[in-house]
């Protein structure tokens, strides 16, 4: 009594030790952190779609941008209605938001109006450096023939120009030139909305649409929770949706929120109707509230363990991961349920400790098997799936411990209440015995290959982030009118890098000859050194002609000057010439006060300047075409300091590639646990346990082929783990043979589990349902056959 009493209180310390190790982990690091993290956001949940350091730092910077930027479009054939009730959902949304009563600001700004002072300033930018500014093909025009360009200009005075209003300082019409150059760019860089009465809109398809833009701060955009801004937006438009007025949502936020919130509902539900079926079921077979009330207590623990676990390695959890982590529910139950029907119907089995004897190496084994593939999973480079791997990993660690460290300590039931409730029914009794249940594992073999087989080439790794999310009913038919209304959607880009500010802006213009579609970078508006030098060359080629520039323009004749008014020519002059020299003295740089607003917003998006550590920045910006007319062309352009990013199929191939790796983890996973089977059995016996996660792996792929589903990313991740899960029922069946208490164990093991997996398989959203999908066929395929 006192050596198990020792042996006890070993286990129970270990139990402690590590439980209150994991709650001093995650207070030391919350403090660091700040706060408790649950990350809902579907842009995390993708990996990084390059490699490349430039990339990396410039999806950020996009990610960004368009994950916190929304646009709501007032529509209305009315265009007074249309701006009327978009005035009234902007004076709703800043005056809430600008509310003393509001702790938090949601919004970073809100826009509705047009400032007439944004293109003046423009314009005063634009004749301020009218000299440094000059594309390349009209200094080539100034460089080829400086004469005729003057006389084009004086025809552009005496004609229509919307520039060409200050003859004395500007005699050769540089600003009409640089202005309409400006225009063409900043309508790339905008939406296709125009000034209209104080506001943007647009008529579209007999509808006009006014717009209001806005930019949430990190507390706006904070998912799953209703208070988001997006739930302000709604909140503020949809009542005003009467008589012909409707709104259009548009940007990443909207599809965020809805995702989000979604995941979290699922969440909920897929917790509580898993747990409501497991209690049911533990009610139903042992009828004692002991096994109940310990099983879920365990799996309480668990599933908080894993949180913490997580939180603590990472700083926050994924919904994903938590979604995943329902699962512990069934995953867990096992080891709970293996020791309470010994604990309630085993009467050889005579303490908590004889108990834990007899399970122990099944338990162990089982453990084992199942963590190798959950810690090989560590080491993929996605953090979502590392997320996965340590919530996993440490919840069922956790149980194990309970079931090993707490359990024994309970008081056996008496003799006479050790009875439970089992289905009398036995394989042994299907006619022709072992040759008819081997026929069986070789019919659901032959099937699945014939499957997969004929499936029409879907057994292929292949994966489309687009299908993650799919847009559904008033939020799918917004975007699809705003696309449309706004003209602007960039998903492309070009990342360009380099030593120095000037070497990008260089790049960025080299670069632009071969894109053949609208664009917008840095260099449009702020041009390199080097081109503001050879602007400044093709000027000087025009200072012989201004005297007799300005002599026409001033007084209508070239020549035959009065004293006064030469006088007042060769001041004219003089003042062109100084500010020439001013204009070579004072370049433009991305850092000039000078720069409007406007303009600045713009610069924004394109320039990401310095970044990295000390010993390798670097400078980055980005070319941004406002539509890809063929990606083959933007391909071409890449080199070491040139990367073509096109999110979504680059995210594709990102995952193409970790799915690949999760396969090369598999096989390593699968050799690992081949070994330390071969440690605890004979070769035989280690081939059949082997085999029967192999069947469940060709039962998924069949699933899938069926199903027309690709393998990718979250199907190959469950691929991984149902090898470690589906051999605890083969290691339990052949540690167990013969008895009747363990293979009833099994099945409430394969059912409880079954539930959660299914449950979840359920799910609308699309990556939870494909995990759900590949464990749930796989252990179905793995219990089937480890019971025949």
């Amino acid at each position: 009594m006192k050596k198990l009493f020792s042996r006890n209180s070993i286990f129970l310390s270990i139990w402690i030790l590590f439980h209150v190790g994991i709650v001093v982990a995650f207070l030391a690091t919350l403090k660091s952190y700040g706060r408790l993290k649950v990350d809902a956001d579907f842009s995390t949940m993708i990996p990084a779609s390059t490699e490349s350091e430039a990339a990396k730092i410039a999806d950020e910077a996009m990610s960004a941008n368009s994950g916190s930027s929304v646009f709501i479009l007032s529509g209305d054939e009315d265009f007074q209605k249309a701006k009327a009730a978009a005035v009234e959902v902007y004076e709703k949304l800043k005056s809430a938001d600008e509310a003393p009563s509001r702790l938090k600001r949601k919004f970073k700004n809100i826009s509705l109006y047009t400032d007439s002072s944004s293109f003046t300033d423009v314009e005063e930018f634009i004749k301020k450096n009218r000299f440094n500014i000059l594309d390349e093909e009209t200094q080539k025009k100034i460089d080829s023939d400086a004469e005729g360009f003057a006389k084009n200009a004086l025809e552009k005075f005496y004609g229509f120009s919307i520039a060409a209003t200050d003859p004395e300082n500007d005699p050769f019409a540089l600003d009409d030139a640089n202005t309409n150059d400006f225009l063409s760019s900043l309508s790339s860089a905008t939406v296709a909305l125009r000034p209209k009465d104080g506001v943007l809109a647009r008529k579209f398809e007999g509808k006009w649409y006014v717009m209001i833009r806005a930019e949430l701060t990190k507390e706006g955009a904070k998912m799953a929770d209703k208070s988001n801004a997006v739930q302000d937006i709604y909140d503020a438009c949809l009542p005003l949706e009467k008589d012909g007025t409707r709104f259009a949502f548009f940007g990443t936020p909207f599809h965020s929120y809805k995702s989000s919130m979604s995941a979290s509902k699922e969440i909920t539900l897929i917790s509580i109707a898993s747990m409501i079926a497991v209690v049911a079921i533990l009610l139903a077979v042992f009828k004692s509230l002991v096994p109940l009330l310990s099983s879920v207590a365990a799996i309480a623990l668990s599933v908080a363990s894993a949180f913490l676990a997580t939180h603590a390695f990472f700083g926050g959890v994924h919904a994903i991961a938590l979604v995943f982590g329902t699962t512990l529910i069934g995953s867990c139950i096992d080891y709970s349920l293996h020791f309470f029907i010994n604990w309630k119907a085993s009467k050889e089995l005579k303490t908590g400790g004889a108990i834990r004897r007899h399970l122990m190496k099944g338990l162990l084994l089982s453990l084992v098997s199942t963590e190798v593939c959950y810690l090989i999973l560590m080491f993929a480079p996605f953090n979502l799936l590392k997320q996965i791997s340590v919530f996993s990993f440490f919840g069922i660690l956790s149980s194990f411990l309970t079931t090993i460290g707490i359990f024994p300590l309970y008081r056996i039931p008496k003799e006479s209440d050790r009875r439970i409730f089992m289905p009398n029914f036995s394989l042994e009794k299907i006619p022709g015995g072992k040759k008819t249940r081997k026929a069986v594992i070789f019919l659901i073999f032959a099937c699945s290959i014939f499957a997969i087989l004929t499936g029409n080439g879907k057994i292929q790794i292949k994966n489309d982030v687009t299908n993650l999310y799919k847009m559904e009913g008033r939020l799918k038919e917004d975007t699809e009118t705003a696309y449309k209304v706004l003209s602007y959607n960039p998903t492309s880009y070009l990342v360009i890098s380099g030593d120095s500010a000037e070497e990008v802006l260089r790049l960025e213009e080299e670069t632009a000859k071969r894109i053949p579609d609208p664009f917008i970078s840095t260099s449009l508006f702020l041009p390199s050194l080097s081109m503001q030098k050879n602007s400044i060359a093709a000027m000087k080629k025009l200072l012989p002609l201004a005297k007799s520039q300005l002599g026409i323009l001033m007084f209508g004749k070239d020549g035959d000057f009065s004293e006064e008014e030469e006088a007042e020519i060769q001041a004219a002059v003089s003042r062109f010439e100084e500010n020439l020299l001013l204009s070579e003295k004072n370049p433009l740089t991305v850092e000039s006060p000078e720069i409007p607003q406007s303009l600045k917003s713009i610069l924004k998006m394109t320039w990401l300047g310095q970044v990295g550590g000390e010993a390798d920045k670097k400078f980055y910006s980005l070319m941004i075409p406002s539509t890809i007319s063929g990606e083959e062309n933007y391909r071409s352009l890449e080199n070491e300091n040139i990367h073509y990013m096109s999110k979504a199929k680059d995210v594709s191939r990102g995952l193409d590639d970790l799915t690949r790796m999760i396969f090369v983890m598999f096989a390593i996973a699968f050799v690992i646990i081949s070994a330390i089977m071969k440690l605890f059995h004979s070769w035989k016996d280690t081939l059949k346990i082997i085999s029967v996660p192999v069947v469940s792996i060709v039962a998924i792929l069949a699933t899938f082929t069926i199903a027309g589903l690709h393998i990718e990313f979250f199907c190959m991740t469950g691929i991984v783990l149902v090898f470690g899960l589906g051999l605890d029922y083969i290691i339990y069946s052949r540690q167990n043979k013969g008895n009747a208490l363990e293979t009833f164990a099994i099945t409430l093991s394969f059912i409880t589990t079954a539930i959660s997996f299914g449950a979840i398989a359920l799910s609308s959203f699309v990556p939870v349902h494909v995990l759900g999908l590949s464990i749930f066929s796989g252990l179905a395929a793995a219990f089937v056959c480890t019971m025949l």
